[in-house]
């Protein structure tokens, strides 16, 4: 990772000259990807799934076994689809190392090439294969790009795929998650960027490959089918602190609203969105008993006493309103519709907004690329999988999914991305209650405060 990724920073406590290697601006998506969590959260939620040893430089030699090992870059078990590592050209000492974690070995330089160790790979991986994949300058032939597409569909996992410094491997890589397993282009996008590949993020002379890529990429946006329905007013708003994500849906034509899983500190950003909106608030919404914040229902409720708060009856919680899986929460012309999501706590709930696009709020029980953890308040893995599966995947694959947090700066995804990339969820049953109980997570920081004060609706003596 490079120092953007390796610092515990924060959009309101630093500026683009205090970051080595910073960027003069920074979209919202990337400047929230720097810090929203602990050191420790953020090593497992950003952990390294994707192998990228640059080559040394031209003279210099090759850097030592110890600095790539896989123990040390984490990916002992790959985590993206396919198990995928790349690198570039590394010393014999170091391919021994690291060859035989891995089924195979695409080599993407022609064979006679000096930095080429076919004797060394042969001994240490099942199958080899040298497929040259040129680039920036000539491009990749429509032969040689189908003839390493080809490699990575069908060789045995986990894959190294090497070249002179990673770059090319990157763009491959890239190029065969949008053909062949369906990434739209903004996922393919985020990919490169939540990966920090190479050739898309730090390398001066691959604007050529950028190039080439990007015209390959699909031409349909997830921003096309993200136009909120007619009459709906939607914001989604963020807490830096907590990496929450609250909602603010309403009505046009009746101006009623609801607020979803909103957060303490933030009650009154959220009523000054909502006046200035020109809403008036009918309900608060908690998707569950959060750990991580307390929620502002309750404080919200004292200061408009004509609003109502709704959680599930099965988390146990007080509120106005303890709903029943199925029941729906009216505000004008639109409702949404209780989803019972348990496993992440016993009482999570999913919501439904039906309409053009669909839309659910996952709260924890589904994020981008992973979901909430299962082992406290009453949470049960295999609860979480069957609830996700049954009552999220089973939607179409267009409905659009609003987490409850992310650390990474992403802030939207689709069931049909989830179904097909959540490194957990997409995993069997059994694979995925194994990972779960192996993740040996920190004790939240401010479960102790926040559970109790939020199974009183936030209202504290």
């Amino acid at each position: 990772k490079n120092g953007l990724r390796s610092q515990r920073l924060c959009g309101r406590r630093c500026t683009a000259a205090q970051l080595p290697h910073a960027p003069k601006t920074f979209s919202l998506r990337r400047f929230y990807a720097m810090g929203c969590a602990s050191s420790t959260e953020r090593a497992t939620l950003a952990k390294p799934v994707l192998v990228q040893v640059s080559a040394a430089s031209q003279g210099a030699e090759a850097p030592a076994a110890a600095e790539v090992s896989l123990a040390q870059l984490g990916v002992e078990v790959p985590a993206i689809p396919g198990d995928v590592g790349l690198c570039g050209q590394l010393s014999e000492e170091v391919v021994r190392s690291i060859a035989p974690r891995y089924a195979s070995w695409v080599y993407m330089n022609a064979a006679d090439d000096t930095g080429f160790l076919p004797e060394v790979l042969k001994q240490c991986v099942k199958q080899l294969e040298v497929r040259p994949f040129p680039g920036p300058d000539p491009l990749p032939s429509d032969d040689q790009v189908a003839a390493g597409l080809e490699a990575l569909s069908t060789l045995p996992r986990p894959l190294m795929l090497q070249c002179t410094s990673g770059n090319r491997a990157g763009a491959l890589l890239l190029l065969w998650l949008v053909q062949k397993h369906g990434y739209s282009a903004e996922s393919a996008k985020q990919f490169a960027e939540d990966m920090d590949l190479q050739f898309w993020q730090r390398c001066t002379k691959c604007g050529p490959m950028r190039e080439w890529l990007l015209a390959r990429l699909p031409s349909t946006e997830i921003g096309q089918i993200l136009k909120p329905a007619e009459g709906l007013v939607f914001s989604q708003l963020f807490d830096s602190e907590t990496c929450t994500y609250t909602y603010v849906l309403g009505c046009q034509d009746t101006k009623e609203a609801v607020l979803l899983d909103p957060v303490l500190e933030q009650k009154d950003r959220d009523l000054m969105v909502l006046r200035e909106l020109g809403l008036k608030l009918r309900y608060v919404i908690n998707t569950h008993a959060h750990a991580d914040h307390i929620t502002s229902g309750g404080l919200i409720r004292k200061e408009l006493p004509e609003v109502r708060t709704v959680i599930s009856k099965a988390s146990g919680a007080k509120a106005d309103w303890q709903a029943e899986p199925g029941e729906k929460v009216a505000f004008g012309r639109f409702a949404l519709e209780a989803l019972p999501t348990p496993g992440h706590t016993e009482g999570c709930v999913t919501w439904l907004l039906k309409g053009s696009p669909t839309m659910v709020f996952t709260g924890d029980a589904l994020l981008i690329r992973g979901c909430g953890r299962t082992d406290f308040q009453g949470g049960d893995s295999g609860k979480l999988y069957d609830s996700v599966h049954s009552n999220i995947f089973s939607l179409p694959g267009d409905t659009v999914v609003y987490p409850g947090h992310d650390y990474k700066g992403r802030n939207v995804s689709t069931v049909d991305e989830e179904k097909r990339y959540n490194p957990r969820l997409s995993k069997t049953k059994d694979e995925f209650v194994k990972l779960m109980s192996e993740l040996n997570l920190p004790y939240p920081k401010r479960i102790d405060a926040a559970v109790p004060a939020n199974m009183v609706c936030g209202v504290q003596d």
